[in-house]
């Protein structure tokens, strides 16, 4: 039985972190940043904001899209138009109380606003900025607009995904995106760890690009070195046999991951083939990936033999990795997933018995837990307090800076 953590002072509790990024990739990195402890100020252009908030179906508000929601919790919204001198100043201000500095515009954009990280990291000691683009600060493709299906297509994760025969098929979460907000968070994390190594500070770079190929880790030495090509095999893969999901007589799926010796020794008892075991065309994972068609065409009319429940259960006895295909309500709904709280459940501010489910951070300590979450800020929400409290700016200048459009208050209430 785990532990219950010894205090809740979280990791990067007293860590400030000026968030200029928007949509996925840099989001995802900042809220768990937030998760961890640290006070995120997340910096939105006015009337518009994170683009995000327009992605997917509107939950808590017309500009509060599931997708938003999704991605940016625990973090406080403060509107600043960054095109004007004086928004560049406040934006600069704000930078010297930060610790990190994460932003996702296009290479330049950010330095021709005065922001970039040789213009803070002079108004900040120790500043850790991290840059996150699609392709690359220099290269030929630095400049191109691009985004998550853009990524999956041009990196090649879509070319190897798909069905045998068929053409290539979108990965169904955004997973450039998210490879590349965890690699930043690892970056920045890494940053932190030698800030004191390193007093004039660090600038973190993550393309998009890269990130997404070092989601193929597995298939780049056979590839870049021998030369070969990765086919579409649908719910099989393509380095391990048996490893896919078959079609059970109920029209239900089952997963089978055999992917030693050892347990495909122990399926061939599951499905009835003992003799398999001493058969020369599967002896070894080389051998069955050889005779891979005539394999995986038995095993396929075999598995459509039994229910999925009959299979799962046989397939437990045997000690054989197995699980159902479930989808994404059954998932959460799981009794592990259930147990772990994979799910967790904020209250809404003003909005009594309303709730919203978001994903909860999946790492845990002995040490430390997280505390209760906050729900994604409503645009412009702490305008009022992050220039108050962070620069010292009375209630008349922040008033004046509104009516100059420089920044902005909430604008759409919950």
């Amino acid at each position: 039985m785990a532990s219950t953590p010894a205090q809740t002072t979280l990791p990067l509790d007293g860590l400030r972190v000026l968030d200029f990024s928007h949509a996925a990739a840099g989001p995802f990195a900042t809220m768990f940043l937030a998760d961890l402890g640290a006070e995120v100020v997340k910096v939105e252009k006015p009337g518009r904001g994170d683009g995000a908030r327009y992605m997917g179906e509107p939950m808590l508000g017309p500009i509060e899209s599931d997708y938003y929601l999704s991605l940016n919790r625990n973090k406080k919204s403060v509107l600043i138009d960054l095109s004007t001198e004086d928004g560049r100043d406040l934006a600069t201000g704000l930078a010297r109380t930060c610790d990190i500095v994460v932003q996702n515009f296009r290479p330049g954009v950010l330095d021709r606003h005065r922001l970039g990280y040789e213009d803070l990291r002079k108004v900040r000691e120790g500043l850790v900025y991290c840059s996150i683009s699609a392709f690359g600060a220099t290269g030929p493709w630095r400049n191109r607009p691009a985004n998550d299906i853009i990524m999956q297509s041009v990196s090649g994760l879509m070319g190897i995904t798909g069905e045998v025969g068929g053409g290539p098929v979108r990965i169904g979460a955004p997973i450039s995106d998210y490879a590349t907000g965890l690699f930043a968070l690892a970056g920045i994390l890494a940053a932190l760890h030698r800030r004191d190594a390193l007093p004039e500070g660090q600038h973190v770079e993550i393309a998009m690009l890269d990130a997404s190929m070092a989601m193929m880790a597995n298939y780049i030495p056979s590839v870049a070195t021998l030369g070969k090509t990765i086919p579409r095999l649908g719910r099989g893969h393509a380095q391990i046999v048996p490893y896919q999901a078959f079609l059970c007589a109920d029209g239900q799926y089952v997963m089978v991951g055999a992917f030693t010796n050892g347990f495909w020794r122990r399926l061939c008892d599951a499905v009835g083939r003992p003799e398999w075991k001493d058969d020369p065309r599967f002896t070894s994972n080389a051998d069955r990936l050889a005779h891979r068609e005539i394999l995986m065409s038995t095993l396929e009319e075999i598995f459509r033999g039994r229910t999925r429940e009959e299979w799962l259960a046989a397939l437990e006895e045997a000690d054989v990795p197995n699980s159902p295909v479930l989808e994404l309500h059954d998932a959460i709904a799981s009794e592990q997933a259930v147990h772990n709280g994979i799910v967790q459940r904020l209250s809404v501010p003003g909005q009594p018995g309303a709730e919203l489910d978001v994903i909860k951070l999946p790492v845990g300590s002995d040490r430390w837990r997280p505390g209760p979450a906050t729900v994604p800020p409503v645009m412009g929400e702490h305008t009022d307090e992050v220039l108050g409290k962070l620069l010292g700016l009375d209630r008349e200048r922040i008033d004046a800076l509104v009516d100059a459009g420089v920044v902005a208050r909430v604008e759409a209430a919950r």
